[in-house]
């Protein structure tokens, strides 16, 4: 790969297991959550983890960013002249939930105790996993690099939790998510949510945002990126991608994807 260079890697023998490699970046990312465990390794250069109310946390070469599903977070480049070179680890949640209880036997989902870490055995497990997911490795091969790499995250930095919340979330809440999830390609007003949670619309914006972390639009905006991240996969050309996940036309689209992906949908679907 060359300098400024973005590259996915998915094999189809795991689903649920996406690799991204990203050389000499100085891409930002705005506040954002994942639906899944989700793990960086940098390799060169540092940049801001920052979490709403929880302050910010540098990652430095060497070290590992960790991300639980959920979890607020942004990515900040110090300033135009950084360049930084990484690697992000997606792990659906199913993968990890197997995962976990191959090693632990318990039906419970793994929280990561911590955002930034250095350990060598981990970086040296996920780096294994890369390399055999990048060649033409038997299965074997690629399902033994992949349990190295989980039971090192799982045994070294996770908790297990009860899949139950820790707090109820609030039922208009609940309905407004809802809602946003079957309706990607609307343009939802504040005012449709409104009558929808039975709130008003600044009770529903405060309520929303210590639910989530994220305000509703914000939200929104995240359900169609993952949404159309989906419709690629599955090879439906990028201008019916765009339609379908309610983008306005293909430069709207891409634009919006790469702030929020680090990579153009070419860049995405090209493995």
């Amino acid at each position: 790969m060359s300098k400024g260079s973005i590259r996915y890697i998915r094999p189809q023998e795991i689903e649920g297991l996406e690799i991204q490699e990203v050389i000499d970046s100085n891409h930002s990312f705005p506040n954002h959550t994942h639906g899944f465990h989700s793990v960086g390794v940098m390799d060169a250069g540092g940049c801001y983890c920052r979490q709403p109310g929880s302050g910010s946390s540098f990652v430095s070469r060497g070290e590992i960013a960790l991300f639980n599903p959920g979890l607020v977070h942004s990515g900040v480049i110090k300033d135009s002249e950084t360049r930084i070179t990484y690697r992000v680890f997606s792990f659906e949640n199913p993968l990890i939930e197997k995962a976990l209880r191959d090693l632990a036997e318990k039906d419970r989902l793994p929280e990561f105790n911590s955002v930034v870490i250095k350990d060598n055995l981990t970086t040296a497990t996920l780096t294994q996993l890369n390399v055999v997911a990048s060649g033409r490795a038997s299965r074997l091969a690629l399902d033994t690099a992949l349990a190295r790499a989980a039971a090192a995250l799982l045994t070294r930095h996770c908790d297990t939790t009860s899949k139950v919340p820790r707090t109820a979330e609030p039922a208009a809440v609940k309905r407004v998510r809802e809602y946003l999830s079957e309706n990607l390609s609307d343009n939802v007003s504040l005012e449709e949510l409104s009558a929808i949670a039975g709130l008003s619309r600044y009770h529903l914006l405060r309520v929303f945002r210590e639910a989530t972390g994220l305000p509703p639009h914000s939200y929104h905006l995240q359900l169609r990126i993952e949404h159309a991240k989906k419709l690629l996969r599955s090879g439906l050309p990028f201008a019916q991608t765009a339609l379908q996940s309610g983008f306005s036309d293909q430069s709207h689209f891409s634009n919006t994807f790469r702030k929020y992906t680090g990579a153009t949908p070419s860049q995405y679907t090209c493995i």
